[in-house]
């Protein structure tokens, strides 16, 4: 089994996205990393989430239709 086929308890997705966000103050980061580092899983779903959001921020960049960006959120929404 993969992140991918795993389901997370809403507060450890609300973690992994705090921490995408960069919104974790220095204590919650640490604390949060520690896991990471003993769960492959979770740090595979946080590394993906990471580099997903790094590429809707580079089509935001590219200033993409907001047709475009709506579509793609649309869809991830979907997804989930």
């Amino acid at each position: 089994m993969n992140y991918l086929e795993k389901e997370y308890h809403p507060i450890i997705e609300d973690y992994v996205a705090e921490y995408v966000e960069d919104n974790l103050d220095k204590v919650e980061r640490d604390a949060f990393e520690e896991v990471l580092v003993q769960d492959d899983d979770l740090r595979e779903l946080a590394f993906s989430a990471k580099e997903g959001r790094k590429y809707l921020q580079m089509l935001q960049k590219e200033k993409a239709t907001e047709g475009l960006l709506n579509r793609l959120h649309k869809r991830l929404k979907e997804n989930n």
